[in-house]
């Protein structure tokens, strides 16, 4: 059965959200005790999240290892809801090795966005997405706006970082601990990693991105995965579509010979216009 897509995109992170989520971090690491994080790595991921549309594993980094999922109906990826799921050892696993329902594939390790994949003069970020059908990392290229590459610069400044090394230097695990830890206690219990790539998608479909360009963003191969997202461009569809149905009246544009204020006039059938004309402005 496919996936309903407003169901699974009822809850993303909207612009004011990631503002709440970005002065919780700030607070965080001004007030917490950071041990391996260097301060002011979670502002700027909170940012990246939103600003990039980028999956947390292509900003931080993850190593790479076998994973395995378990497909028994209804197929929700539950390993304990499968009967053949059990006790092997001191570890959980499937005990028929031949199930037609066990799945593995390989993790590919991840180095996350190093400072020599920022592209400064061109705005430009080099992110490695996910492919599996390549056996190396490829890079799309995002655009990024000018206060973000500031604050990037800043930080690499800063902690003295080198070409290679990663800008935020924190893993997957511990950054989606953290992202839901201070959600909910601003009050978002329901927010996560990935709801930030749903909230950039939209927020941009909202502002007039078109689809192509979105998809580039997002690293999609396939362009109906992002149209998904144009379900949230209500009031650009009723435009075209008003323009199809419900048309303006027929306006022209005058403008005062005296001021040269220009303004909008409907024109009147009964009346000859440049009879109306000259009413206006004698």
């Amino acid at each position: 059965m496919p996936s309903n897509p407003m169901r699974n995109l009822s809850e993303y992170v909207k612009y004011d959200d990631y503002l709440k989520m970005e002065k919780a971090a700030k607070d965080f690491e001004n007030n917490g005790r950071l041990k391996k994080v260097m301060r002011g790595s979670y502002q700027l991921l909170i940012r990246l999240l939103f600003f990039t549309g980028a999956r947390i594993s292509e900003i931080v980094g993850t190593p790479g290892g076998l994973v395995t999922k378990c497909m028994y109906p209804p197929f929700d990826q539950k390993k304990r809801m499968c009967p053949k799921w059990g006790k092997v050892g001191d570890d959980s696993a499937c005990i028929d090795s031949e199930c037609k329902y066990f799945r593995t594939h390989v993790l590919k390790a991840h180095h996350g966005i190093r400072v020599k994949d920022v592209l400064f003069e061109d705005r430009l970020i080099a992110i490695y997405g996910k492919n599996v059908k390549s056996k190396e990392l490829k890079p799309r290229t995002v655009v990024i706006d000018e206060e973000t590459l500031n604050l990037i610069k800043v930080h690499i400044e800063k902690y003295s970082l080198k070409s290679n090394d990663k800008i935020i230097n924190t893993n997957t695990e511990g950054t989606k601990a953290f992202i839901s830890r201070i959600g909910k206690k601003i009050g978002l219990p329901w927010i996560s990693a990935h709801k930030f790539r749903h909230g950039h998608a939209i927020f941009c479909i909202q502002n007039g991105m078109d689809i192509r360009t979105l998809q580039q963003q997002l690293g999609h191969s396939n362009l109906g995965t992002t149209a998904i997202y144009l379900q949230f461009a209500i009031d650009d569809r009723k435009k075209v579509y008003d323009k199809v149905f419900n048309p303006k009246p027929n306006r022209v544009k005058v403008q005062c010979p005296s001021c040269g204020f220009t303004f909008k006039l409907k024109k009147n059938r009964d009346i000859e216009f440049e009879d109306k004309l000259r009413t206006i402005f004698d």
